[in-house]
Parts: structure tokens; C-alpha cells; sequence
């Protein structure tokens, strides 16, 4: 029987760059092909094996059987972690200082989850720049102040995302990071084991897999990586105030639930 694609889902911060250096490594391994999709794919080539879409934005099904995951994470986490990403990256959107490029506007003026929104939509968001880029306004504001500039762009428009997902079938497995990083190898064979992946090839798998975990990882190879911040996969609880948290709560309190995690408030 034909191996079914595999889809890798995700959303910034989630784990993209973890389980897209797994499935790169194992489709080499395994001589599979893969690709990775940014922004609004219209459609998925069935030739491919494996398909990284960056930020789980589809326009149509698969056409080819699939198994796929969703990879998520806790919606007060997404917020801080990609505030303390944009602060640093080097990701030519963050770092764009051409305010008034000619329509229809995309990257790297706009990062790629906004390049299939209206073009009011973008001009009104480059305008609300304020003549400065995403990385510069986050640096200037303080700590309280730039996390509603985070939340209110980039991150906002995350989570609208996450709320609009509708590829709910039994072929969707949902991942939390935060479960992956709590017993890797455990969830990880779990992971790989619904892609599709048995015998040998699981094995190689999670062989494969154990060298992104980020707990067998010393410190200068994490301080290498500019995609992890810390070892804490839980920096939320220490740098949002309780009225942040309320406020979040308060309107992303249903989403936090579905994902599975647990309200403050």
C-alpha cells in the first residue's frame, strides 16, 4: 500500500523549525521528497512525500490520502516567545524599512501569514509601523508596551489562524509543544507512529528525531539557535503581568480551552 502524504502543520513558534529539521533529515534518510510551504498554499503537489506548511494556512484539501499533525501550543506562550523572537531575528519582514512598495504587496514587506490578506489590510498595517520596522518598534517600546504591539499584529493574526482551522478529521493528529518537550521520546514515537511510520522505519524515525531534542542539546548549541530562547518552554507565567493574562483571557480564553490548556482566570 502506497505510503500516505504526510503533512507537518504549523504556526509561528509552535515548533516549525523543530519537526522541519526532522522530517528533512528523515526524507533524506528515507530518500522521500519533501517541501515547505509559507503563507496561503492554493494547493498541495500529490507527488510530494512530506509537506511543511509553515503556517497552516490551505485553500483546498489534500487530494492525496494524508496523515497529518497540527502542531500548537499554548496561545499566552505563542505571544511572549514570538515578542522575544521579533525582538532578535534577522527575518527580512522584521527587518523591512520600505513602507509604500507597489501592490499587490508581499514578502518580505509583509511576512508571508499576512501576503494573501487584503492589500487595505497591509497598507493599514505597514502604516501602523509608523515609519520604523516591526523589530525597531519592538526595541523602542518597553516590555508591557511592545507585547500589545505583538499581540496586536503578528501574533493577533496567529491566533485568528489557529481559531479559523477546520481540517478536523481523524487523519489530523493535534500536537502540543508543550508535550513534546515535556517526554519527547514517548510523544515523539507517538507522532511518527500516526504519520505512518512502523518497523524499521520508526525506528530510524525517532533516531533521526532525538538529535533536535532540545533536552540532549548543550548549552552552546542552544545558544547557537536563534529560534530557542530558552530551555523554559513556560516564559509566559514569568513576564505577563495578572492584568495581561486577564486581559488575554478574556479574549482568547475559548481557544486556550480547546487547545487544552488550562485558564489563570
Amino acid at each position: 500500500m502506497p505510503r500516505p502524504q504526510i503533512l507537518v502543520c504549523s504556526y509561528h513558534k509552535t515548533g516549525t523549525v523543530l519537526f522541519g529539521n526532522i522530517m528533512a533529515k528523515l526524507c533524506v534518510r528515507l530518500s522521500l521528497q519533501m517541501a515547505e510551504r509559507f503563507g496561503m498554499v492554493q494547493r498541495i503537489d500529490p507527488a510530494l512525500d512530506v509537506v511543511l506548511l509553515a503556517h497552516s494556512l490551505l485553500a483546498t484539501p489534500p487530494a492525496r490520502p494524508f496523515r497529518a499533525i497540527r502542531l500548537v501550543r499554548d496561545p499566552r506562550e505563542i505571544w511572549v516567545s514570538g515578542y522575544l523572537y521579533h525582538r532578535r531575528c534577522r527575518e527580512p519582514w522584521c527587518l523591512n524599512g520600505n513602507f509604500t512598495p507597489p501592490p499587490p504587496i508581499g514578502f518580505p514587506h509583509v511576512p508571508y501569514a499576512f501576503a494573501h490578506r487584503r492589500e487595505r489590510f497591509k497598507r493599514d498595517y505597514l502604516a501602523s509601523l509608523g515609519g520604523r520596522s516591526y523589530q525597531q518598534n519592538l526595541l523602542t517600546l518597553d516590555q508591557a508596551a511592545g507585547l500589545d504591539f505583538e499581540l496586536a499584529r503578528y501574533t493577533g493574526c496567529t491566533l485568528a489562524d489557529m481559531q479559523a482551522w477546520t481540517l478536523r478529521t481523524p487523519d489530523v493528529l493535534d500536537v502540543r509543544l508543550e508535550d513534546v518537550t515535556a517526554n519527547f521520546d514517548a510523544n515523539m514515537q507517538a507522532i511518527l507512529h500516526h504519520l505512518g511510520f512502523t518497523g524499521a522505519d520508526l525506528d530510524t524515525a525517532l533516531e533521526i528525531a532525538r538529535s533536535e531534542d532540545i533536552s540532549r542539546m548543550d548549552e552552546d548549541t542552544i545558544a547557537a539557535n536563534p529560534h530557542i530562547h530558552s530551555r523554559n518552554a513556560a516564559k509566559w507565567r514569568s513576564l505577563l503581568s495578572p492584568e495581561q493574562i486577564r486581559d488575554f483571557e478574556r479574549r482568547y480564553g475559548a481557544l486556550i480551552t480547546e487547545l487544552g490548556y488550562e485558564r489563570v482566570t
